[in-house]
This record gives C-alpha cells, structure tokens and sequence, in this order.
C-alpha cells in the first residue's frame, strides 16, 4: 500500500482559530473635540489594558460596558506597597488604585465640577496625572481627593 501524505486525504484541511471575544466589554474614549465629531473609542478585553492606554495617552477613566448602565472605572493612582488600595478605600487592578461608579452618576459629578478628571496621561516624574503636578492632597473624601502617589508597574 501506498503512504499517504499528511493532509492530502482530499477534505480541506481547516485551521482552527480561536475566535476573540467579541463585543471586548472596557472603552476608552475622550470627548470630541468639537460637536458634530464623533469621540475616539477603544475597546479592550480586560480592565488591565484599559488602564495600560489610560497611562500611556490618558484619560484618567474607562468605560465597563457589560453593566447597565455601563459603569465608568477612575484610575486614582498606583500602589506603592501592597495593600494600600484596600487602606485608601480603593479597588485594586494590577496595582493600579480604582473606584467604579454609573455612568450617570459620573456625567453629572464631572458636569457639576464636583469631581476632576484628567484627559491627560500619567506622569512618572509627579506621580500624578500630568495636569496635576501640584495639587496637594486635600482629604475631602473619595470623589474629591486628588493628589495620589505610587509607581506605575511596568513602566
């Protein structure tokens, strides 16, 4: 009998590729520029990458949108030392201090100036969002206290 070459059975052969997971359920996105203009959008499959685009080219926050309504995950600064997530008050996701709130909750703290937020990325050399180099820690509780500390793991 003839030997028979791997694959020449005469069915095609089919390559199994494993599909992404699609929708990737975190956005990062800035507001247009001007009205008319659609926002620039990124998705990403998990919360760590979402963070990764946050510290590399800004904002300070990204979008979960499994939840509804979508929930919006604010960046508040890296851990210098285990733990200090859970002291601050904060979630921890690779080392990166978060808050999770609704969406709608946060359009209207960020309309209505009772919390900032940084379009801008981290900068190492201030441990802080670049715009925000010298803004002292004020205390005034979660959604008002700005000055965080910490290395960015990685970088």
């Amino acid at each position: 009998p003839r030997k028979r070459k791997p694959g020449k059975s005469g069915k095609p052969l089919v390559a199994r590729i494993t599909p992404p997971s699609y929708p990737k359920r975190f956005m990062v996105s800035f507001p247009p520029d001007t009205d008319g203009h659609e926002p620039d959008e990124f998705f990403y499959d998990t919360p760590a990458e979402a963070i990764q685009h946050c510290v590399r080219l800004g904002p300070q926050f990204f979008l979960d949108t499994q939840f509804d309504p979508p929930l919006v995950t604010i960046i508040r600064g890296f851990e210098q030392h285990p733990g200090e997530a859970d002291e601050a008050g904060y979630d921890s996701i690779d080392g990166a201090m978060t808050e999770s709130m609704p969406l709608d909750e946060f359009i209207i703290c960020t309309e209505l100036e009772i919390m900032r937020v940084s379009f801008v990325p981290w900068d190492k050399s201030t441990d802080n969002w670049a715009d925000r180099p010298d803004e002292p820690d004020c205390g005034c509780g979660q959604y008002v206290d700005f000055r965080f500390t910490g290395k960015i793991p990685g970088l």
